[in-house]
């Protein structure tokens, strides 16, 4: 079945005020979905940036049964060792519900200069991230430079490693998700380039001699009652000033229309092999869309 969740973005839309996130998490699981993910930056100008272990420790707190996600959490602007203690304590918070994606991210050298690193270490420190997570989930120490106390640091064995959703669309980083990933995440790509990049991951775990993670994508979404020409228009200008890309590229990416036409969509993912969809609404209050894409998850599960 099909699992379709909810992205608190990070930073926040202009204009938004800051958000009761206990609040926000409980419409989420009363509207039926089935994850709530948040994203991590750790500054973005002057706007908001909330970080997204504290966001989705008040979501699990203020919930029950739904997952709660990193999409994505990126280790590399921290120490290794708290990376480490932030996993495990927010599984503990969550009562395991955590789903923990990962990747290099798109943090800029400034938001590393702040964290007090550079980005030329983000590749090392994040496979270093990934392998004591796997190497403690094994039982083994491997050829992970791992800290001697690392199942201390992740409260274990009382708290198990949660499942890794390896992010990132480049060789490297399906490379990442067929060496580490239980999944892998991927984002701003169409249906059919999403079907390529599954294949080439399917390839990549056959060699590494393990079983081919499970596939899922954030999508940005405008969901609404209006014309859905000017709500996937409105969304293609959203994905291009946030992230550089042309006008024709956001159009093939822009997702808008009715519950219905969102479904019908999101299908075309569900088709090409995705499991797991993280869905960004573009349109504001969430309030009154998380509503509609709610409607759109429950056309797709029938």
């Amino acid at each position: 079945m099909a699992n379709i969740g909810v992205v608190i973005p990070s930073p926040l839309p202009a204009g938004m005020a800051l958000p009761d996130i206990a609040c926000l998490s409980r419409e989420a699981e009363s509207a039926g979905f089935d994850c709530i993910w948040a994203e991590d930056h750790l500054a973005s100008g002057d706007a908001a940036v909330l970080d997204p272990m504290c966001v989705l420790a008040a979501a699990a707190a203020a919930t029950h049964t739904i997952e709660v996600g990193s999409a994505v959490f990126v280790p590399s602007l921290r120490n290794l060792a708290w990376a480490l203690k932030q996993v495990a304590t927010l599984q503990l918070i969550a009562g395991g519900r955590l789903q923990l994606g990962v990747a290099l991210g798109a943090a800029s050298e400034e938001e590393y200069g702040l964290a007090g690193f550079t980005r030329s270490g983000q590749r090392q420190r994040t496979d270093d991230f990934l392998g004591v997570l796997a190497s403690v989930r094994r039982g083994e120490q491997d050829e992970v430079a791992m800290p001697p106390n690392a199942r201390a640091l992740l409260l274990g064995p009382a708290v198990k490693v949660p499942p890794l959703w390896v992010g990132g669309t480049s060789p490297a980083a399906l490379r990442r998700a067929a060496r580490f990933g239980d999944g892998w995440l991927s984002g701003l790509q169409t249906p059919a380039e999403f079907e390529a990049s599954l294949r080439r991951l399917r390839q990549l775990a056959e060699q590494e001699g393990r079983q081919c993670p499970q596939a899922g994508i954030v999508l940005h979404v405008a969901v609404g009652a209006g014309s859905s020409d000017d709500l996937a228009a409105g969304c293609a200008a959203l994905i291009g000033s946030s992230y550089g890309l042309s006008a024709q590229r956001a159009e093939e990416l822009a997702i808008g229309g009715t519950p219905q036409r969102v479904a019908d969509e999101l299908g075309r993912f569900l088709d090409a092999g995705a499991t797991r969809v993280a869905v960004v609404s573009d349109v504001l209050p969430w309030s009154e869309t998380w509503p509609m894409l709610a409607q759109a998850r429950r056309v797709l599960i029938g």
